[in-house]
Formats: C-alpha cells, sequence, structure tokens
C-alpha cells in the first residue's frame, strides 16, 4: 500500500475510499465571541450555529498574527510568517515558497480560490482557479459557485473563500433589518455611546452576511451531493476591527472562532477547549487527505482532537504583531491560562490598524477622553509608556487589564512564558530590529494619539 493510502486508511472514517473534499471559509476581522454558537445572544448566526451543531466547535483557537496578510501567511504555509519572509502587512510570499493548495494539487486535488487572499502573486499562482477579486464575494456567490460547478469531474477540490466581511469600511443596509443598536455587547475597553452602539451594530451586520454566506455554501455542497464527503473548516484571520482588538496581542485580537464539520470523523455538537493554532491548519488538511506533511512545517496537526476533543496537541500558542500601517513589534505567547507578551517599542503608545482610527468607536474614546470620563482600563489604549513585559491571567482576568508581570507571586509564571518565547524566536529565526519602519500615514499628529503617561 503506497504511504498516501496507508495513511488514509488510518486517518480518514471507514465508510471514506476516497480523500475528502475540503472547503476553508475565512472570514476577515471576525471576532470570536461574535457568534450564536459562541454565546452572544444578540447575533443572529443560524448557518454558523448550525455548522457547529453538526461539527466541532474550538473555544481556545488562536491566530498567529491580529494582522491579515501575515496571519493568511501562516495559514496557508503551516510556517510562522518571521520565518517565511512575509511578517509585515502587505508583505507578499516570495517566490519559489510552497503553499497548502500546491502540495494538495499535486496529489490530485482541484484548487479554487475566490476573495480576499492578500499573499501576493506567487502564491495566488499557485491555486488552479484564482478570483481574488475581494469585496465581490460578499455579494456575488456566482462567483465561487460556478468555478466549483465546472470542477474536473473524478477529484477531489479544495474550495478556499476569502470573505472581506466584517472588514472596515461599513455601510447601511448591509442586510434587512439592520441590527438595533440596543442589541449589542459593547466590551469593556470601548465607551458605551450611541456612536460606538451604532458602529458595532454595522459590525454585526457584516457578520450577519458572512453567515448568509455560509448558509450558501453548505446548501451548494448539499446540491452537489457533496455534503458529506467534504471537510467545511470556518475560521477568522483575526479578531474584531475595533481598538484594542485587532492588531493586538491581546486576545480580543488574537482569538478567533473556529469551527470544523466532516461526517463521520467529527462529533456532532462536540466542543474541544485545546489550544490551537491557525497555523496548524494546513497539516490537519494535509494528515486528512492522506498526504505527508512536509517535515518543516511548524504547525501540528489537530486530526487528535478532531477524533476526541479532549486530546492536547500543544502546551502553547506563539503570538506576534509587526507593521501594520504603524510598527510595532510585540511578541508572546499563551497557555491555557496565561498570556505573555514582549513589547519592543514601549515608549510608544498602543498602535492599531489605519481603519480603526477613523472609526466612530475610536472617535468616542478621543471624545471622552479630552472629557476626563474614561475607565482607567479604556485609558489603556493612549498610555506611554507601555510596560516592556505583560503578563495576564486569562482565568480570573479575560479582559487582560491587570499586568501581573511585578509580581512575586506570578515569577515562576512569567519566567516560565518568557523562556518558552525565547525558544520560539530561536526556533523560528526570529530577529527583533532597533530601527522602527516608518508610519504609511501621519496618525500621530492627526489623530492625537499620546494620552497620559502611566503610572
Amino acid at each position: 500500500m503506497c504511504m498516501a493510502l496507508l495513511w488514509a486508511a488510518l486517518v480518514l472514517p471507514a465508510a471514506v475510499a476516497q480523500p475528502p473534499n475540503i472547503v476553508l471559509l475565512i472570514a476577515d476581522d471576525m471576532g470570536e465571541g461574535d457568534m450564536g454558537c459562541y454565546g452572544n445572544p444578540f447575533l443572529e448566526t443560524p448557518n454558523l450555529n448550525s455548522l457547529a451543531a453538526q461539527g466541532m466547535r474550538f473555544d481556545r483557537a488562536f491566530v498567529t498574527t491580529s494582522s491579515c496578510s501575515p496571519s493568511r501567511t501562516a495559514i496557508y504555509t503551516g510556517l510562522y510568517q518571521q520565518a517565511v519572509g512575509a511578517e509585515d502587512l502587505h508583505m507578499p510570499l516570495p517566490e519559489g515558497r510552497e503553499i497548502l493548495p500546491a502540495i494538495l494539487a499535486r496529489n490530485g486535488y482541484h484548487t479554487i480560490h475566490v476573495g480576499k487572499l492578500h499573499l501576493g502573486p506567487a502564491a495566488e499562482a499557485q491555486f488552479d482557479y484564482i478570483d481574488a477579486r475581494g469585496r465581490l464575494i460578499d455579494t456575488q456567490p456566482q462567483l465561487w459557485m460556478e468555478p466549483l460547478s465546472a470542477r474536473p469531474a473524478g477529484r477531489p477540490f479544495f474550495l478556499s473563500l476569502g470573505f472581506s466581511d466584517p472588514h472596515r469600511p461599513y455601510q447601511d443596509n448591509t442586510v434587512d433589518p439592520p441590527t438595533d443598536p440596543a442589541d449589542i455587547i459593547v466590551p469593556p475597553y470601548l465607551v458605551d455611546t450611541p456612536a460606538t452602539r451604532a458602529d458595532l451594530a454595522q459590525y454585526y451586520d457584516e457578520v450577519r452576511r458572512v453567515d448568509h454566506n455560509v448558509g450558501l455554501v453548505v446548501a451548494e455542497l448539499e446540491r452537489l451531493g457533496v455534503a458529506d464527503h467534504t471537510i467545511v473548516i470556518f475560521i477568522s484571520d483575526n479578531g474584531m476591527p475595533f481598538p484594542r482588538a485587532k492588531t493586538t496581542s491581546y486576545d480580543s485580537g488574537v482569538r478567533i472562532p473556529m469551527l470544523v464539520r466532516f461526517p463521520g470523523l467529527v462529533g456532532a455538537g462536540t466542543v474541544s477547549r485545546s489550544l490551537v493554532s491557525t497555523i496548524d491548519l494546513a497539516p490537519t488538511i494535509l494528515e486528512l487527505a492522506g498526504i505527508e506533511t512536509p517535515a518543516d512545517m511548524h504547525g501540528v496537526s489537530l486530526v487528535p482532537v478532531l477524533r476526541d476533543p479532549t486530546a492536547r496537541v500543544r502546551e502553547y500558542v506563539h503570538l506576534q504583531r509587526n507593521w501594520h500601517n504603524i510598527d510595532d513589534h510585540q511578541r508572546g505567547v499563551r497557555d491555557e491560562r496565561y498570556k505573555y507578551i514582549r513589547n519592543y517599542y514601549p515608549r510608544e503608545p498602543l498602535p492599531f490598524a489605519s481603519d480603526l482610527y477613523d472609526s466612530p468607536s475610536y472617535g468616542e474614546l478621543i471624545r471622552m477622553r479630552d472629557l476626563n470620563r474614561l475607565t482607567v482600563d479604556q485609558l489603556r489604549a493612549f498610555m506611554t509608556p507601555r510596560a516592556a513585559e505583560e503578563l495576564y491571567d486569562t482565568q480570573t482576568d479575560p479582559w487582560e487589564f491587570i499586568n501581573l508581570a511585578g509580581l512575586p507571586q506570578h515569577a515562576e509564571t512569567l519566567e516560565r512564558l518568557r523562556g518558552a518565547t525565547d525558544r520560539w524566536l530561536e526556533r523560528t529565526g526570529d530577529v527583533s530590529s532597533e530601527e522602527r519602519r516608518p508610519n504609511d500615514y501621519d496618525v500621530f499628529a492627526r489623530k492625537r494619539l499620546r494620552g497620559p503617561r502611566a503610572n
């Protein structure tokens, strides 16, 4: 028996005689808690809820960075982005670097991508069919339906869809009826004002449109008669596009939804609290397809977790932040309870993505700051200097407001996570630069970012 067939026999359900089809659905800037199946009582996401009910929901899933293109680099390569040489926003995948669809195609798969990819021409060339026109996918499902229907007969397929929702900018009338701003959960790092609620309501609307499109995908798989033989994976590339979420190393930026449905292998309605990273998706998909994983991949297969939601495949997830409109350099690590963040430019305030500075939610933070009406926790968005090291107990402090790094009773945990970070930096060849890359716009002067100094 050849290696691929042997692996398939060991991994795949007994009823599966051929490699499964694979559908990878990626939302753009969607937070972990922003779905009904993750506990949000106001967000109607019936199709995502159904996907969770038919498969596995991951409650501790993380991206490698809360920035779209480097996050997607890790997803499609199974490698940390600094090891690939594509760690910054808009930094294209280098020529000669193979990504997941190329490996699948070499092993008989027909590969399709529609929507946002954000990895550059070297990555785009590795799909059999690609349409990377971005936001059109959110309103024109025929863009992926037509190439899926036209796929070659007799071959398994890999369909990758990059939705642009719920990325900014937002518009009125995304869905009907629109979300009522009264039906919003305002996180405590934002100010609860009508303008913030209206901003969050438009974000909810785009999440609802993501849900609608996921429903179209599942319905099309059923119409084509392939649903029971198809792995469906739903994730986001980072957290929601609001201050102190996207582009930060806090859980609000790096913790994401992850759902996996595969009848016959993944139990319906199962929930895993195992620590997992999106860097693990490439080796997982390859193992499920019966293909040997390249030895240099940093990710680990999640197949043991898919079989048994209590299985543990990693002790830590590793996190980072690099240039995203504004340069910042953060490295971090998280275990099931504690989070460690190392700030290389602590003299500067916490930076965000450019679209966040123009958001109503950020404008409200500025307005209320100038009126001296922010809480201590909300003021953290402006504090300078930041701590060089941060340590949080995510069990007792899920919003990561209380830095434990200087407390002697947490010295052992701090040292352990420091060591884990240092070993990861060495493994991935990650070298920090003391010279900051220039901003791509004068946001500091334009938006008056600097606020009160930390005590």
